[in-house]
């Protein structure tokens, strides 16, 4: 990732995704969770978008997609053969473009989609995919789907790419907390969402009109399957990766303060000796000796930060953070609402059945 790459800003406003990509990417991911290959793999579900530009309206159409293959475990310790299956891999994603081309379907590679729980999985191989899949065409996104929120009857979908100045640090793959300060970089503009519009065929909207107007959907829109609170274990394990992220978080900001203290210091044993090197050299110069250089003072090693990427981890988690965040806020407010709806429910249901107990008591007399 530390590449020079010719940074262009993207003209790109909104996306226009085919609803035949939406079906794939649904059925792609829920095929590889039912068999437990996800688990087991541990990589996330991610494939290949393939759509057009416009620039006229700024606008990024994505007609097609599919999935790559998964990294398959090396067990000898052949150094040759993590290589080499990449280069099939590379391989067989070249073989599927060029059928695409040959059956007339839209090749250009727009970009990527990867498959991440409650929308929170934004990590240092991911970065370096978003910058990869930039340097090779600015307009290019990943899209970003949450299984476990459209499992729950909403669909999530959601576009990203590198802002502009994320996109500049990556290309020098140096993320010091100098450089990301002096760039005005944080987790909230680090990346940039665009906004999704799913189109759909003209027979498709007329099949979604007939079934609206069917008396088998009118019947099920009263059921009771909308008060359903099954999300219990989501909203739990979202709170425990969210306390995961903090913990790194809290580590992170030791780190940073342990940094910056060391750093304030060497400026100032620096700035102490230069002081004190140029005084000597004024007055050697009076007295007509030669001065002495700057050299040792400069070469005095100055403090690293005691993290892998720099700042990146800690602005990724902080990202991973909000996503959590926002999900558990949204599930405990669609859940108070669900139970406030019910208890009214079952209010005006045992209030009705008093009633009609009363009623038939004094028929009764």
């Amino acid at each position: 990732m530390s590449t020079a790459v010719t940074i262009t800003a993207p003209s790109v406003k909104h996306i226009l995704l085919d609803s035949l990509v939406v079906m794939k990417i649904v059925k792609h991911v829920d095929s590889e969770l039912h068999a437990g290959i996800s688990e087991v793999s541990g990589d996330a579900c991610a494939g290949v978008l393939t759509g057009l530009v416009f620039l006229d309206n700024s606008r990024l159409e994505i007609t097609n997609c599919f999935p790559t293959v998964r990294n398959e475990p090396v067990i000898d310790d052949d150094a040759n053969a993590a290589q080499q299956y990449e280069e099939q891999k590379q391989q067989e994603m070249l073989d599927m473009l060029r059928k695409f081309r040959t059956m007339n379907i839209d090749y250009e590679i727009v970009g990527f989609y990867q498959s991440h729980q409650f929308g929170a999985g934004f990590s240092h191989d991911l970065v370096e995919s978003m910058f990869d899949y930039q340097a090779m065409g600015p307009e290019n996104v990943v899209l970003i789907y949450d299984p476990i929120k459209t499992r729950q009857g909403q669909l999530s979908l959601r576009a990203w790419r590198l802002s502009t100045a994320a996109l500049d640090l990556a290309s020098k793959n140096d993320w010091r907390p100098e450089l990301v300060k002096a760039a005005g970089l944080t987790y909230q503009n680090m990346f940039e969402e665009l906004p999704i519009i799913i189109k759909s065929s003209y027979l498709n909207n007329v099949l979604m009109s007939e079934l609206a107007l069917s008396k088998s959907y009118s019947s099920d829109k009263y059921s009771t399957r909308h008060f359903d609170l099954g999300s219990k274990k989501s909203l739990e394990k979202s709170v425990r990766a969210m306390m995961a992220n903090v913990d790194e978080l809290n580590k992170s900001i030791q780190s940073l303060t342990k940094y910056t203290i060391d750093k304030q210091r060497h400026d100032n044993m620096v700035f102490s000796l230069t002081q004190k090197r140029q005084q000597e050299n004024e007055s050697r110069q009076a007295r007509g000796d030669p001065i002495l250089p700057m050299d040792d003072i400069k070469r005095i090693k100055a403090p690293q930060l005691q993290t892998r990427n720099g700042l990146l981890d800690e602005l990724l988690a902080s990202f991973d953070t909000n996503a959590l965040a926002d999900f558990s806020k949204t599930v405990t407010s669609e859940n108070i609402t669900k139970l406030f709806i019910a208890e009214a429910v079952a209010e005006e249901k045992v209030a009705g059945t008093k009633d009609r107990t009363m009623s038939s008591v004094s028929s009764t007399r």
